[in-house]
């Protein structure tokens, strides 16, 4: 596939069908596609991870001619052509005037075409072409670092490494670095990778997180803001309890979790409590800065208020206030709560999924 710029007298005679093929100012799309007579062509607006917002419609006339006008420049970001099951995602630049493209209806999705008047598209094209030759990770990134537009970047990193799983999260963290702060694609795919994350600590919790194991370390903040740390508690038989305020069964179970606690608490056992109140990074991302701070604050509240209603009377309670969002419920794979683990006095795991009273001092009867 070759990018090639259009000889202005061969373009004139493409493009000669189309209904708009002057720049005033704005931003002009001309698009010739062999074979796409009588068909209809969208052009979409899109978001990295996102939805897409259809910007235009266009009939396509017996030579296969289509055009998007509009009076404003578009501004820099991802567009979608699409024709009937055919379509090809370009960046464009809020620089760009008319912009001319063609090509066979059937190479569009193979971004077999040709582009004028757009050195960003033209570059999206050139990429989206190469990927299909390169052999590896290794390859992607020397050509990805090589790509100029950061949209572009973005985008064939997303599309290209969805199932590269924890190989590609570097990659992907880079291509979100490079995008504008407060874009909707930044965000976006901020957000993507952060669930990305949490699935790929998901499975490899699955392999840690088993009876002998060693307990991943936790280190948290306390409702005073002072860190609380899982490993401080090495040599004391520790029950690692998740729970939160808005939860009723943790609730409910912390009773039996307070009356063990009273009963062996001399004995060298103690409890390490990991609320999962808070704000989730999906609802943060709607909110400002002071919002989420606000937002937080109140849930801190709630979480204080409880461990005092309800007589969670040790030390160790800890938090990231983010909800179902934070690192520590991913580490330890835990998807529903209450959720405890019994740690022994080397910091293994002994024990998963305790509940009540009877249940957690069978276990504890045979550690202490």
């Amino acid at each position: 596939m070759r990018t090639l710029l259009f000889p202005l007298l061969l373009l004139g005679a493409i493009l000669s069908g189309c209904s708009s093929s002057e720049n005033s100012g704005g931003t002009v799309i001309n698009v010739h596609l062999e074979q796409a007579n009588g068909l209809s062509a969208n052009l979409d607006r899109i978001t990295i991870a996102g939805e897409k917002e259809m910007l235009r419609s266009a009939p396509i006339d017996a030579d296969g001619n289509f055009s998007f006008a509009f009076a404003e420049p578009l501004p820099d970001g991802l567009y979608q052509i699409r024709v009937g099951a055919q379509k090809a995602t370009l960046a464009l630049d809020d620089a760009d005037g008319t912009v001319s493209l063609t090509g066979p209806l059937s190479g569009l999705s193979a971004y077999d075409i040709e582009v004028d008047g757009s050195a960003t598209a033209a570059e999206t094209v050139r990429v989206m072409d190469r990927i299909q030759e390169l052999g590896g990770l290794e390859e992607f990134e020397e050509m990805i670092g090589e790509v100029e537009n950061p949209y572009t970047a973005a985008y064939v990193t997303f599309m290209s490494l969805q199932r590269a799983g924890e190989a590609g999260v570097d990659l992907h963290r880079a291509a979100i670095q490079r995008l504008p702060e407060g874009d909707q694609n930044r965000q976006n795919y901020a957000a993507y990778l952060g669930e990305l994350e949490k699935q790929l600590a998901f499975m490899k919790s699955q392999e840690l997180i088993q009876p002998g194991q060693p307990a991943p370390d936790l280190q948290l903040k306390n409702p005073q803001g002072e860190t609380v740390s899982l490993s401080d508690l090495r040599g004391q038989v520790v029950l690692l309890d998740f729970w939160a305020a808005w939860c009723r069964p943790c609730r409910q179970e912390n009773p039996n979790v307070v009356r063990v606690y009273n009963k062996y608490k001399d004995q060298g056992f103690t409890i390490f409590s990991v609320s999962l109140d808070g704000v989730d990074d999906s609802q943060a991302a709607r909110l400002t800065p002071e919002q989420v701070e606000e937002a937080r604050e109140t849930q801190r509240q709630k979480w204080a208020a409880a461990i005092e209603q309800d007589g969670l009377v040790w030390e160790n309670h800890g938090s990231e206030l983010r909800f179902w969002s934070g690192d520590a419920s991913a580490k330890y794979g835990v998807r529903a709560i209450p959720a405890t683990f019994l740690i022994d006095r080397e910091g293994k795991i002994v024990e998963i999924g305790l509940r009540g009273a009877a249940s957690i001092e069978r276990a504890l009867q045979q550690i202490l």
